[in-house]
């Protein structure tokens, strides 16, 4: 026979019950936010997601190819146009430059449906910057790559590696190339790249030295519109 328990300690025990229920859905948006997860299941790994956020893309946009391909795509056009004019080295955080990074920027935000910063006669990116928009992960060699991922390299394939040396960025192009931006100071002339991926990471095999940046599952298989506004669309 159960015992009636007073009314004060039922009210505590359904507050704790409470608490603990909320905890629990709380830790679970918290960990959705960290994977970069939006609308779909809740309480789920990133692996879990992506086969999920990629199943619905497929039973949406029948044939067509998720939203990082269209980055991948301008970042050739963006090779084959040769736009960038005169290079600029961006040397402290903040300051503007006409670099490696900013081609790259450039890319994203074409790529996106939202224009290159020079396409719409402004020195800003829109997107292109905004980290929260990617998830980012260390390479290992013998890792695949997505087109439209950024791979930021800690040493430049372009010369002997060095502690002092800055890190060097390009984006992987919709044939699986890595493109950049760069200038030495023994050039005349920046240079746009065209690379195998084995060249580009030659100097950073090490641990944590090359990072991807990859269009978050959400966006790229249009689960969510990305922040500043509906994504280009499936193509």
């Amino acid at each position: 026979m159960l015992r009636r328990q007073p009314a004060g300690r039922l009210v505590a025990m359904i507050v704790v019950v409470s608490c603990l229920i909320g905890a629990v859905v709380a830790a679970g948006v918290r960990n959705r936010d960290r994977l970069g997860i939006g609308s779909g299941p809740s309480l789920i790994n990133r692996v879990d997601y992506e086969t999920w956020a990629r199943k619905q893309f497929a039973g949406a946009h029948p044939g067509c190819k998720p939203l990082n391909w269209a980055i991948a795509r301008a970042a050739v056009e963006l090779y084959q146009a040769k736009p960038m004019g005169k290079f600029v080295l961006c040397v402290e955080p903040g300051e503007w430059g006409n670099d490696c990074s900013d081609f790259v920027a450039c890319a994203i935000d074409e790529g996106l449906g939202l224009k290159a910063r020079f396409n719409r006669d402004s020195r800003e990116h829109i997107l292109g910057g905004d980290t929260s928009i990617c998830k980012s992960l260390y390479w290992r060699p013998g890792d695949a790559v997505q087109p439209g991922d950024v791979l930021s390299v800690r040493h430049s394939p372009w010369y002997t590696p060095n502690e002092g040396a800055c890190w060097h960025v390009g984006i992987v192009g919709s044939d699986g190339k890595v493109y950049d931006f760069t200038k030495l100071k023994r050039w005349k002339r920046a240079r746009y790249g065209r690379h195998e991926l084995d060249w580009f990471v030659r100097h950073s095999r090490g641990p944590k030295q090359v990072i991807i940046r990859r269009l978050a599952a959400r966006y790229r298989y249009l689960i969510d519109p990305l922040p500043a506004g509906e994504p280009a669309g499936a193509s």
